[in-house]
């Protein structure tokens, strides 16, 4: 990794780049052209820096980080356990020094995750970025370089995941990234815009791609089923085929939908031409944004919306109420017997609603407690020839209710074309034309957000088992397989040998089987266990380093067993680390490390043993259900054996997963921690922590797990036990079979 360089001006870290003939290298950088992937585990708005260097102000990281950065000052803020990833127009490349270079805008100890991956479900950490607290505002070039790593999937995508546990700001602040590519698509067209696979894309997208090497002309496939895109399938009709545009606009998408597209390509000069092109997937987003609130300054907001007759409006920050990110909208209303308060926007030119598939609209509205209630607050769409009006038909006690609550609207009860919607409105009249008094109040607006018809979690039937809101073929194809399953087992066991090392974590970190005991960092605490106590984590921070640790695995060289109970909390992190042999981020890689987490539910594991790392060394895959891992005790076990090269994991005595040609052997550990280490923290308990020098049997596993009994008494980790009695059989078919073809989506 190149020293980092802190720099006044992005462009004294690129004058190294104009000595030594290095500037056509240099050329092979570019910035990512899609974000690919956000996850934001508050739920908020992102903040950071504006293009006037303003902080903290939310931020788009779409517009600051897409393509060059739109100012020197700009960046975004990635907060601990927030990620943004990154795509390319191209796979990622290594030629002499550092191949990815990010800008990090305040040197103030900021700490972050830096991973490279496919794009989907593989992926490498890379290593670690790091900016010292110098004492003043720098910016700091922080590079990477990709020698020497052999990556079994093609490198297209860069993830920063933020660490940020010391930092002077609440997060990683990114001003920019640029990664040294191959654009070279060969003779198929490449780097789809949308990228494939991406989520939450507008339904007013173009889309567009980069053409072969050879092409003359371009013949587009479109739809929503793959039988539109597939070998069969006829190209679209408008424009007509092939093209010359390398861009093409689809027709009108609708919300929260999965569309697919395919490029062939043409030269009528080469025999081998038309190059059939991949078949590529996107989907879009399941809301429109009426109105948040949030690019409005104090003047502003009046110019969107206007005040009609008592009403008055402001914008609303801290100490006022705002609902997600910094802003909202306050409206206080006056009625009386002549008089009432409304506020409207208008669109020019007026909005398409129906094209999109939207059947609903949603607000959040956070009352006052002094607030008079005995009045009617509405909502008014008008499409220039009616005008609907929607009461509000909640409890009226709701609008002094200091707390943020939704409001939903099921548009296909009005009268109204959807497709032309001119202006909306807010307002409050008295409750009826014989009421004679007046009122006053306050009411804070925020998110006025359109939706088509989904699921949501309040109609889901019992039998719904994907999520759909349907209960059909999916639903009893996954009760069919889980067929008969129970929570109360009993396996047979047989009584391992001793083990090396036994963390029992009775009120302390003793080795109860030996002289490796644990000394605890942080302040992790005591609570009960499974058997006697456990030890709590709460993040990074906490851990258990175990003294002796060189002298413990030497006796690991070619067989180990890590075994544990663990619950685990329903984690924001990237994926937990429960424990971990020595690593120096950017520097060398664990011998050992055990992965488990909800970090997009239902989150991934990674078994890593073997020396030095490597993909061949690593058992990897997807939590089928969130309680695998977290909200309950689990038993694992993780075995390896070199001989053999034999890798397994089990959960609560059952084999869980396995691969073989592992044979690398568990050489060069000298540290080792509990409770956190290469991925980040665990947050959750851990108990009987045990580590054996040889592969132990399922008996074995079942017998150290339970002190002897086999007995695994613990609930289903499945969701298909509807009848509550721990076991999957007819009497949850019958109910399965009486929620048969429900669908509750709303509305």
């Amino acid at each position: 990794m190149k020293k980092a360089c802190l720099i006044n001006s992005f462009v004294l870290c690129l004058i190294p780049a104009l000595v030594g003939g290095a500037l056509a290298q240099e050329t092979l950088f570019e910035y990512p052209y899609y974000l690919l992937d956000v996850y934001n585990p508050d739920g908020d708005c992102w903040s950071g820096m504006n293009v006037n260097g303003q902080w903290p102000v939310p931020v788009d990281p779409e517009q600051l980080l897409i393509g060059p950065p739109p100012s020197g000052v700009s960046g975004v803020t990635v907060p601990s356990d927030h990620w943004l990833e990154f795509k390319y127009r191209g796979q990622l490349i290594d030629d002499p020094g550092d191949d990815i270079l990010l800008v990090e805008n305040d040197a103030v100890n900021e700490q972050a995750l830096v991973f490279i991956t496919d794009g989907s479900d593989r992926e490498y950490l890379l290593g670690y970025a790091f900016v010292p607290d110098i004492g003043f505002y720098e910016q700091t070039e922080i590079g990477f370089d990709i020698a020497g790593i052999s990556f079994p999937f093609v490198p297209s995508t860069i993830r920063i995941v933020g660490l940020d546990y010391r930092g002077g700001s609440p997060g990683f602040d990114l001003a920019n990234i640029r990664a040294r590519i191959n654009p070279d698509c060969g003779f198929t067209a490449c780097n789809p815009n949308p990228a494939d696979g991406a989520k939450n894309v507008p339904v007013d997208t173009l889309l567009k791609w980069s053409p072969g090497s050879s092409t003359q002309k371009h013949i587009v496939y479109f739809g929503t089923a793959l039988t539109d895109v597939d070998e069969n399938a006829a190209p679209i009709n408008k424009p007509t085929q092939p093209q010359n545009a390398g861009s093409f606009t689809p027709p009108a998408l609708e919300l929260g939908k999965t569309y697919y597209w395919r490029i062939d390509q043409i030269n009528d000069n080469d025999a081998n031409s038309p190059w059939t092109g991949n078949i590529w997937k996107f989907t879009t987003t399941e809301h429109l944004v009426i109105d948040n609130f949030e690019s409005y300054d104090t003047s502003t907001i009046h110019d969107a919306w206007t005040q009609i007759d008592q009403a008055y409006i402001h914008l609303s920050k801290h100490p006022e109420p705002f609902h997600k990110c910094r802003q909202a909208m306050a409206f206080r209303y006056y009625y009386d017997p002549t008089l009432y308060s409304e506020a409207k926007t208008s669109f020019t030119p007026a909005q398409d609603w129906a094209s999109a598939g939207v059947t609903a609209l949603e607000l959040f509205f956070y009352g006052q407690a002094d607030n008079y209630t005995n009045t009617q607050m509405y909502i008014a769409l008008s499409d220039g020839n009616t005008n609907a009006v929607v009461p509000y038909d909640g409890d009226a006690n709701n609008l002094s209710s200091e707390t943020w609550q939704l409001w939903r609207i099921n548009l296909q009860d009005l009268n109204v074309n959807l497709s032309n919607i001119e202006n909306i409105s807010i307002g409050f009249t008295k409750p009826s034309p014989e009421y004679p008094y007046l009122g006053v109040g306050t009411i804070f607006f925020d998110d006025i957000r359109l939706y088509r018809s989904r699921c949501l979690e309040e109609n889901k039937p019992d039998a719904d088992f994907n999520g759909d809101c349907t209960v059909d073929f999916h639903d009893l194809k996954e009760l069919a397989y889980h067929w008969l399953e129970k929570g109360h087992n009993i396996y047979p066991v047989e009584a391992p040998d001793a083990p090396l090392a036994w963390y029992k974590f009775d009120y302390n970190a003793n080795d109860s089987a030996g002289s490796a005991h644990g000394q605890t960092r942080g302040h992790p605490t005591y609570v009960e266990g499974v058997h006697g106590q456990a030890i709590r984590f709460g993040g990074y921070i906490d851990s258990v380093e175990i003294t002796g640790a060189a002298e413990l695995f030497s006796k690991t060289r070619t067989a180990i067993t890590i075994a544990f109970w663990q619950y685990g909390n329903d984690s924001i992190h990237h994926t937990d680390t429960l424990c971990c042999s020595d690593y120096e981020y950017n520097a060398y890689d664990p011998t050992i490390a055990i992965n488990l987490g909800c970090w997009k539910s239902p989150g991934k594991y990674n078994w890593d043993c073997g020396s030095p790392w490597s993909f061949e060394s690593r058992l990897s895959g997807k939590h089928k259900y969130k309680t695998e891992w977290s909200n309950r005790w689990n038993h694992w076990a993780f075995t390896k054996e070199t001989k053999t090269g034999r890798m397994q994991i089990f959960l609560n005595g059952v084999l869980y997963d396995s691969r073989i040609g592992t044979n690398s052997p568990i050489l060069g550990i000298t540290s080792f921690e509990i409770g956190s280490g290469w991925y980040g923290g665990y947050d959750g308990l851990i108990d009987d922590f045990q580590i054996y020098d040889y592969a132990l049997s399922q008996p074995e596993i079942a017998y150290a797990a339970t002190n002897g009994t086999g007995i695994f008494d613990l609930p289903l980790i499945l969701p298909f036990d509807l009848n509550g009695d721990n076991q999957i059989d007819f009497k949850d078919f019958a109910i399965l079979a009486d929620n048969w073809l429900d669908k509750n989506l709303w509305p």
